[in-house]
């Protein structure tokens, strides 16, 4: 009989990284709070009992949440504390209760079963939304809905505490209530399958100092509660069952990365400047009023790319010009003179609210979108634009129109925006006339013909999401071409060349707020392009500005001559990578280079 000790296979998945940092221990696997609500049907007579157990539990739910808001506000920050300001605004939602009452006295069914099903409905149309920055709020209306479906059964809201000492949690989804009560003496790190760099429950774990990654693919099913496992939050990596090789590595790989997280915070204060003295701004990209802190948090030059679409989805009606406004302003007032962009509507096809008159494309990445779609709702558009120009007196506030694909479209958006600035005046309302007006580069004939759309725009930025998707005809939500989505082709490379000269040579400047800014692989890579301003995810400013930090223009300059010249991307990339290996080992070796 052989007694040779049976081995378990290394399992890795991959995710995306969304709060620095190693963790190595036990997994504990939790489920979602509330999966499905059985139907329960209910006599006439019941209704009136019904509509008070739905009031009762909403006003429960609030003084929670409240109780929530004060917490964080306590032991964290304000700003992290305002991510529940969209909770409770949900359920003051006079539009939401009362349709769920009609539909409790028209179907004669119980409060908790009309309630849950309204919110699937809404939730069904945000999953259709393929865009993560809107999908992931799916998590805080699920969060909202399982604290009321358990109000109304009278059941406590079991939080993530008094755990049997250090564990790892494991679990399809995560929302902001999970992560902010949390027993943080013991939870090490967690690993979802759903989220983002910028869902609540990241932002929160950042603050908090939580490892952790999320968006896990395949699935985490295959982890169980026990199990020893690895999670790897600088490279997006979760381990099941690691070899002894990958425990090693990764116990170093703790000790390193903690001390780098602590030296980059200590540089934090310092200039984004090479060592030849090429100065680079960096910037964050936000979507919510409360992600500023973190831009503030991580020295952020300003904001490159505001998303306004959750101000348009987070709501069963359009925003009013006054609801943007102040948004806007409060924003502007936020940064303390250092610069907004302002990105208008970039909602349509894929992306789209019954509210916003919808309807369905068989490509709804090459169909009506973004300006397209503000271009042809002249009313909707100006709104915003109104909002904008207003919100311009109380900072360094710029304007930018999204997906360009040709000169008419600019035309025709400056042409809205100079007939809102007459009637302001007319009315005698301020605003910043001499606003600076942008646009993004995110079409490859955008970028052919930089040169007469750098002619009307003091600005250009660079999203290099769609414009890699577009060049290398790729969907990068699809597995099995995924492969295709090359972010250093010399091809995409040779797109961006183009639209830097082309500003350069009409004395305006570019900068890029895709995926690109924030992955360190990419930054010299960048530098030597020309780029002037990087915007990112805020989580990732630290990480670059040390890389710029390290880097010398004239050597940025001849990689990227090497990198157009590759055949693949892989090829081009490797340049970088290693000059990487020589001026940043450790963000090398910790944040880039797996096990």
């Amino acid at each position: 009989m052989n007694d040779s000790k049976i081995t378990i296979p290394e399992i890795r998945l991959n995710g995306i990284p969304a709060s620095p940092g190693i963790a190595i221990g036990t997994a504990l696997v939790i489920g979602n709070r509330i999966s499905t609500v059985d139907r329960r049907d209910i006599l006439p007579s019941e209704i009136d009992s019904e509509f008070s157990l739905l009031d009762d539990a909403i006003e429960l739910t609030k003084k929670q949440i409240t109780a929530l808001q004060e917490k964080v506000n306590a032991e964290l920050n304000d700003q992290d504390a305002k991510i529940f300001d969209a909770h409770i605004l949900l359920l003051d939602d006079y539009t939401l209760i009362s349709s769920v009452k009609e539909e409790i006295k028209r179907e004669l069914i119980s409060a908790d079963y009309a309630f849950f099903c309204k919110i699937q409905s809404y939730i069904k149309i945000i999953n259709k939304i393929n865009d993560p920055y809107i999908k992931e709020r799916s998590a805080d209306i699920m969060d909202v809905a399982s604290r009321i479906v358990l109000n109304i059964y009278g059941k406590e809201f079991e939080e993530i505490k008094n755990l049997p000492g250090q564990r790892i949690i494991i679990s399809s989804e995560l929302s902001p209530s999970d992560t902010v009560t949390m027993d943080r003496e013991n939870v090490q790190a967690f690993a979802t399958e759903t989220g983002s760099r910028t869902s609540h429950a990241t932002i929160i774990a950042r603050s908090m100092k939580i490892p952790a990654v999320v968006g896990v693919k395949p699935n985490l099913s295959q982890i169980h509660t026990g199990d020893i496992i690895i999670v790897d939050g600088y490279k997006g990596v979760v381990i099941i069952n690691p070899s002894i090789d990958s425990l090693n590595f990764y116990a170093q790989k703790e000790i390193i990365g903690g001390k780098l997280l602590v030296e980059l915070m200590e540089e934090s204060d310092l200039k984004s400047e090479t060592l030849d003295s090429h100065k680079v701004q960096i910037s964050a990209n936000i979507e919510l009023l409360e992600d500023i802190k973190e831009a503030e948090a991580n020295k952020a030059a300003g904001i490159g790319l505001y998303r306004t679409e959750y101000l348009y989805i987070s709501r069963n009606s359009l925003p009013s010009e006054q609801i943007q406004f102040e948004t806007y302003k409060q924003a502007a007032q936020s940064l303390h003179g250092k610069h907004l962009i302002i990105r208008t509507l970039d909602l349509g096809g894929d992306k789209m609210k019954p509210n916003l008159n919808s309807y369905s494309e068989k490509n709804p990445f090459l169909g009506f979108r973004a300006i397209r779609y503000c271009l042809a709702y002249p009313e909707l558009f100006k709104t915003q634009l109104r909002a904008i120009l207003r919100a311009s007196v109380y900072g360094d506030v710029k304007v930018m129109f999204p997906m360009i694909s040709c000169l008419e479209e600019v035309t025709k958006a400056l042409q809205y925006l100079n007939e809102v600035k007459a009637e302001l005046t007319r009315k005698e309302i301020p605003f910043n006339n001499n606003i600076d007006v942008g646009i993004m580069i995110e079409t490859p004939s955008a970028a052919l013909m930089a040169d007469k759309l750098a002619e009307k725009v003091k600005f250009f930025s660079l999203g290099t999401n769609d414009l890699v998707q577009y060049t290398m005809v790729v969907d990068r939500n699809s597995e099995k071409v995924a492969y295709l989505y090359q972010p250093s082709h010399p091809s995409v490379l040779t797109l961006i060349k183009m639209v830097v000269e082309a500003a350069r040579r009409k004395g305006i400047w570019v900068g890029i707020c895709g995926e690109m800014a924030s992955d360190p692989q990419y930054t010299i890579l960048l530098l030597g392009l020309g780029i002037n301003e990087l915007s990112m995810s805020p989580g990732s400013i630290n990480i670059i500005r040390k890389i710029i930090r390290n880097a010398k223009m004239h050597e940025a300059e001849r990689i990227v001559q090497c990198a157009l010249n590759s055949s693949t991307a892989d090829e081009a990339l490797s340049y970088s990578l290693e000059y990487l290996k020589t001026i940043v080992p450790d963000i090398y070796n910790i944040v880039i280079k797996g096990s």
